[in-house]
């Protein structure tokens, strides 16, 4: 039978770590199997994905998980239990063994100016049916102690990617990790894959392939302008973002241009991402790029066009890390409060200390 090494010091070992990532993109569940092992004490760690996969979801689950945030309580339990019923079947179908396996969940409601986040994924259900210590719900700790309980990932950022100035996700949301050496500071940016998305949808697309939508309309000044002008954008950090506020401050500006072209709607949305992207990077150097909007070659090459007289150099690496890397990041944050370390940035959030947040179910 295997025995587990109760000798080796903990941070002297190597773990290997199942992440799950579920985004509000809905673009599929992430599952990333990483190796990490710790170069000094909890300082210095390396990293890396050992394998990766998306798994699409059912129409019927996509649907349900768009909706969530609508569904009355009995409903919303049902669906916390099915989306980790089926992140479960996911996990063994990969016949793979790790030491633990950390689910960031689905997120449907973040309110954290009001007290709570929502991520549902049932703990119990995943550890029962792979029968693998789990953690999960892993911003409900620092929303009690104050924080915005995002984004979580700067500190994944500062201890794995420190050979950057920045690093950018393009998710749902847009968010940002500013390295600089011991100082991280971090945000939600904007809007990003959710609101091209939403619009695909109008002619029963996905999203947007490439951008080829988009990159055939004009620019709308006034809803651009619109759009840059939401308070959001105007408030310092620790600031972060939930379906909420797309719902309520970004569609009823957009709706008033219902009357206008699909593609020029989109052509403006994909401007305002970019140019609220671009406003908040850095003056210079190199800035690690990834998530499901690297794809969109539209979005890129607006990002690429608006920087070209700065000194900021845009790095896109391989597909596995563009994919994958907030699913490797989950896995990681989710090591780390299985050994009781601290694995949210205070300074990012804004809590009133620094925690290790997630909930731990035993099989």
């Amino acid at each position: 039978m295997d025995c587990e090494d109760t000798l080796t010091d903990p941070l002297k070992r190597s773990w290997t770590v199942l992440g799950l990532m579920s985004g509000t993109s809905l673009d599929g569940l992430d599952v990333a199997l990483c190796e990490f092992t710790s170069l000094d004490g909890d300082s210095a760690w390396k990293g890396e994905i050992v394998q990766f996969k998306c798994f699409e979801f059912s129409v019927s689950l996509s649907k349900r998980l768009r909706n969530g945030i609508n569904l009355q309580a009995e409903d919303l339990f049902k669906l916390d239990r099915d989306w980790a019923c089926f992140a479960a079947k996911c996990v063994n179908s990969m016949n793979v063994k790790a030491d633990l396996l950390s689910s960031h969940g689905h997120t449907v409601f973040h309110n954290p100016s009001d007290g709570y986040t929502v991520q549902i994924g049932s703990g119990a259900d995943l550890a029962a049916r792979t029968s693998m210590p789990v953690v999960c719900d892993l911003r409900r700790l620092d929303v009690a102690y104050g924080g915005q309980g995002a984004p979580l990932v700067p500190l994944v950022d500062s201890l794995l990617f420190s050979e950057y100035s920045a690093c950018i996700n393009l998710g749902g949301f847009s968010n940002i990790s500013h390295l600089n050496g011991n100082l991280t500071t971090a945000w939600d940016i904007g809007v990003c894959n959710n609101l091209l998305n939403h619009l695909s949808r109008e002619i029963n697309l996905e999203y947007d392939d490439g951008g080829i939508i988009s990159s055939s309309g004009v620019v709308i000044p006034d809803l651009l302008s619109s759009l840059l002008s939401l308070p959001y954008h105007e408030l310092s950090p620790p600031k972060s973002l939930g379906m909420e506020w797309m719902v309520e401050s970004v569609l009823p500006i957009l709706n008033e241009y219902s009357s206008s072209s699909l593609e020029d709607r989109m052509r403006t949305s994909v401007e305002y991402v970019a140019q609220t992207i671009v406003e908040s990077c850095p003056s210079s150097g190199s800035v690690l790029i990834t998530g499901g909007g690297v794809f969109n070659s539209f979005l890129m090459s607006r990002l690429q066009e608006l920087t070209k007289s700065s000194d900021i150099n845009f790095e896109i690496p391989d597909p596995i890390i563009s994919q994958g890397k907030e699913a490797y990041a989950f896995a990681f944050l989710g090591l780390l409060r299985y050994l009781n370390k601290p694995n949210i940035l205070q300074s990012v959030t804004g809590a009133s200390k620094a925690s290790s947040g997630g909930a731990v179910w035993i099989p």
